[in-house]
């Protein structure tokens, strides 16, 4: 089996493509644009929603193909599997008393059962550790899909994940203007960031379309 994550590259690198854009027409070789310190600012939030779509996207791209391979819940690997028992867990939370032990629970159990032959995976779940997609999110990612940590394609940037998306947090959230984020960053400074972004994370998602590639990605032996 092969496994094409082509499509979540090209609309990543498309979204990069535009976060430089916005740098490349607000700083020509002479002169400066007034809107500078904006774009560097709405950059960042652009490189944002790329990283966060990847992901998104890729961990679709993941379950739906875990999917296609028609094992049961208890031939999926422990990653996968958590997926499979997702939606009945969430309806845990949202059940009422009288349905839990009658209806809930009961889901749960057949979900869970090592005989049952069924796959429950959930392909629109993801794995949400409340921190928006901070570096401890990825983290969780990376151990849940056993993949290599992130910091092994990012090097050095992997330190700054937490503050490109406390900055776009700042900027969506009105705490502060795109200029004020932009001040932080001179030109080469946001140049060398999207750069590595880009190569940092297509590494990591390069990766995981090798490892996806194999069926005991997704399932193990009998």
């Amino acid at each position: 089996m092969t496994l094409s994550l082509t499509t979540q590259r090209t609309a990543f690198t498309d979204r990069m493509d535009a976060a430089v854009n916005l740098v490349d027409e607000t700083h020509p070789v002479k002169g400066r644009s007034p809107l500078a310190r904006d774009a560097r600012g709405l950059a960042i939030v652009v490189a944002f929603g790329a990283y966060e779509n990847l992901f998104r996207s890729t961990t679709r791209a993941l379950l739906e193909e875990a999917l296609s391979l028609r094992v049961s819940n208890r031939r999926l690997q422990p990653g996968f599997r958590l997926f499979a028992l997702a939606g009945t867990a969430k309806s845990m939370r949202a059940a009422s008393a009288n349905r839990l032990y009658a209806q809930t629970l009961p889901k749960l159990l057949t979900a869970a059962a090592s005989g049952s032959r069924k796959c429950t995976i959930d392909v629109n779940a993801f794995p949400d550790d409340g921190s928006f997609m901070k570096s401890s999110q990825i983290e969780l990612w990376c151990r849940i899909f056993a993949v290599p940590h992130p910091g092994t394609f990012l090097g050095a940037t992997w330190t700054s994940v937490d503050a490109i998306v406390g900055q776009r947090n700042a900027i969506a959230h009105g705490d502060q203007t795109p200029g004020e984020i932009g001040r932080m960053y001179a030109e080469g400074d946001i140049r060398s960031l999207l750069g590595a972004w880009r190569a940092g994370w297509l590494g990591l998602v390069n990766a995981v379309e090798v490892l996806g590639s194999s069926r005991d990605f997704y399932r193990s032996s009998r």
